[in-house]
């Protein structure tokens, strides 16, 4: 790759013109030179783009098909700097043309063939000396330790100091080049709770150059990135606002891909930004003029769309974003409150409430308070539980909208602050049922008391605590989101749903048996380290109801979730995100991802109701599970469409239940734990190879001609393994 004199140029000279779509190509070109497509690695983010000199490597379309840049470059000033939305890129380990691809970047970001390479945090020393780089580690990222490389590729999720930030700065800024990477959606769990908008030291560092790490995620679904040397100028916001502001002003028309990619883009530059650096949201409020200004608050029955509200959403995504960030004494209750999540009765009384906190419980403390939005609450606790990761949360809901093409409510309600002193104040503009967020690596075994003031009483019940006559109390609390609790299972809804319960004993009685269940079948009776949560939602991020923490369900699905008898049939929406929840990699491979689930959610209908297993949904009924098989029997490729069709998938499974029972199924859960069974397995094709083996040998049967009449893929030396077993087939196969 030779240096390119056109972009220093450029880099050096340009001030305020966007870099010509040409010239992008161009240089994403020479960065691709010799790549055709990269694994996706780990969970990555997406990266904000909106400098003039910024653009976008790698990106993939999600499920609208817009584009989402997990890799971008940027000039600054002599220097050049590459960020990618996961740490593990930095290794170029991950197979494809990783490896070519970061060889690309280093030659790119130094502007010379052989540049001397530092690495801080990135086990991969050997790598780049095999790509014929003179390459070292070091530890220290200061201006002395900086000066001794002409490319430094560091792990950023460490590396968070202003300091270390302002070194990096002023070492690209010299003419240094810089490849960093870090997961920007867990910097909250690595750092304790801190905000990565407010709190990273080397991406506020390097906004100035118009890029940087956000803490969004994506790309949940991709298995690779193609690389293309031409992708949408709209990936950038600045060029997105651009054009929007041109339209506005009598320019040319913006298609409608067109301008659904640059509100995308527009929204991910947003989500990097502090409160503080007002540059972009000054420049998006310039392009839409009074556009959107008046706009309607998105309802259920009126929501706001992509296509006919797109102005009004782009201001209403940029209000959520700030006042997620907003200091406290800055927020005032948003119209769109009173909407979703409704608004707490005027003559509610405001109370302090204190609240008891295990910190061996990681997760959302409930405390049965409730903040009214635009209302400051004040929380306290010990000084020597301050700034050790806690935070106070308010809002359940958690979900964010802003990739939806349709909004029922505002896109960000929920807010959560880390406790860093001993008192902290805090308010939301949309109000929400108030937690204690406890670390996962909280390391105080005492459990201690949080002092909060001016909250709502709100109703929650918590099995062996309160009776069935307490409720009757508890319920009648004024805030207008209620929790009932156990051990094993919270669950959220609004107050009006919640009072209809008469039996909350009985109800949480049942969902702790059918967490219990859930752990018991998969082995994970131990791991639990706190309860689960399903939370109604107006609106979800994705589909139906999802997994998670929390569960999310539409909020029409709230009396459901509450209703005993309704729970126990069907029931089986809540036992299959419960069931995602407990699904493991070891027995998951590729179409199964829909599939294992669904197993450990029927195992809900036999140790819990102790009912015919098969009755939870009409996909499993026999006439259907004859369907399955006569289809897979007639495909002419028997694996694509049983790991494309969940339903098909899920018969065979059935079928090893209906023959050797839920014992075998445990066993083989439970044999992921046991060191003679050998190795967990890496990659789906030691998992299809080990379902095969250790299933075979649970129930001393060779299941190969099984495997093989559902077209499930497993190697020879698997099938070799098991041959001298007797062999099984079921009846109809």
């Amino acid at each position: 790759m030779k240096p390119t004199i056109l972009l220093s140029l450029l880099f050096c000279a340009v001030a305020q013109a966007q870099m010509p779509p040409a010239l992008v190509n161009a240089e994403r070109a020479k960065i691709l030179e010799g790549v055709k497509s990269v694994p996706k690695s780990g969970a990555p983010g997406p990266i904000g783009i909106w400098g003039q000199i910024a653009f976008p490597i790698l990106s993939a379309p999600d499920k609208d098909g817009v584009e989402i840049a997990v890799a971008a470059a940027a000039g600054f000033q002599k220097g050049r700097f590459i960020l990618f939305g996961h740490n593990s890129y930095l290794n170029g380990g991950e197979g494809g043309d990783h490896a070519k691809l970061m060889e690309n970047c280093v030659k790119w970001v130094g502007n010379k063939e052989k540049p001397r390479v530092g690495l801080k945090g990135v086990n991969a020393v050997n790598f780049y000396k095999q790509r014929g780089f003179n390459a070292e580690s070091f530890t220290t990222v200061d201006k002395k330790s900086l000066g001794d490389y002409d490319v430094v590729i560091i792990n950023i999720q460490g590396v968070t100091s202003a300091e270390e930030g302002a070194a990096i700065a002023d070492y690209i800024q010299g003419g240094g080049g810089f490849i960093g990477g870090m997961t920007g959606w867990a910097f909250g769990q690595t750092s304790g709770g801190k905000d990565l908008a407010l709190s990273h030291g080397v991406n506020q560092a390097l906004m100035p150059a118009g890029i940087a790490i956000t803490d969004m995620s994506a790309f949940d679904q991709l298995r690779t990135f193609e690389a293309r040397s031409e992708l949408s100028p709209f990936m950038n916001a600045s060029d997105a606002i651009s054009a929007i502001k041109k339209q506005r002003e009598g320019g040319p028309a913006l298609t409608a891909e067109q301008m659904k990619q640059g509100m995308n883009a527009i929204q991910i530059a947003m989500a990097a930004q502090p409160p503080d650096r007002s540059n972009l949201k000054n420049a998006v409020a310039a392009a839409l003029g009074n556009a959107g200004s008046d706009a309607p608050v998105p309802t259920k029955q009126a929501p706001l769309t992509d296509t006919q509200h797109a102005a009004a959403r782009l201001r209403l995504g940029m209000e959520t974003r700030m006042l997620r960030l907003a200091g406290a004494e800055g927020i005032k209750a948003h119209p769109a409150h009173v909407e979703f999540p409704g608004d707490a009765p005027k003559d509610a009384p405001r109370t302090t409430g204190e609240v008891k906190v295990t910190p061996s419980i990681p997760g959302w403390t409930s405390t049965g308070l409730y903040a009214a939005a635009g209302e400051i609450i004040i929380v306290t606790l010990p000084e020597k539980y301050a700034d050790k990761g806690y935070a106070v949360r308010i809002g359940c809901h958690s979900d964010t909208l802003y990739h939806l093409d349709k909004w029922q409510r505002a896109p960000d309600i929920t807010r959560s602050d880390t406790l860093a002193a001993g008192t902290t104040k805090t308010a939301s503009a949309f109000g929400g049922l108030i937690y204690i967020e406890v670390p996962g690596r909280a390391k105080d075994d005492e459990p201690f008391t949080v002092t909060i003031q001016n909250a709502i009483p709100a109703p929650l019940f918590v099995l062996g605590q309160d009776d069935d006559a307490k409720w009757k109390e508890i319920r009648m609390r004024p805030a207008p989101w209620a929790e009932l609790a156990c051990d094993k299972m919270i669950v959220s809804c609004p107050t009006e749903v919640a009072r209809t319960v008469n039996n909350p004993t009985e109800l949480m009685e049942f969902w702790k048996k059918v967490v219990e269940a859930q752990d018991d079948i998969t082995n994970q009776t131990a791991e639990r380290k706190r309860p689960e949560r399903i939370v109604a939602d107006v609106q979800i991020s994705a589909g139906y109801m999802h997994s998670g923490y929390p569960i999310m369900i539409p909020t029409s699905a709230g009396p459901e979730m509450v209703t005993l008898n309704k729970i126990k049939f069907p029931g089986w929406g809540f036992y299959h995100e419960i069931g995602h929840n407990h699904q493991r990699g070891d027995f998951t491979f590729d179409g199964t991802g829909e599939v294992t689930n669904n197993v450990i959610g029927m195992y809900c209908y036999y140790e819990v109701l102790m009912k015919d297993w098969l009755i939870g949904h009409g996909a499993i009924s026999e006439e259907s599970r004859k369907e399955h098989i006569q289809k897979i029997k007639k495909a002419s490729n028997k694996w694509q469409v049983w790991k494309s069709e969940p339903f098909t998938a899920l018969t065979t499974y059935i079928q090893l239940m209906q023959e050797f029972g839920w014992e075998s199924w445990r066993k083989y859960l439970y044999s992921f734990a046991d060191p003679s069974f050998g190795p967990a397995p890496k990659g789906d094709d030691e998992r299809r190879d080990q379902f095969l083996v250790r299933y075979s040998k649970i129930t001393n049967k060779n299941l190969g001609p099984f495997f093989d009449a559902w077209g499930i893929p497993v190697s020879s030396s698997a099938k070799a393994e098991v041959s001298k077993l007797d062999a099984w087939m079921p009846k109809g196969m």
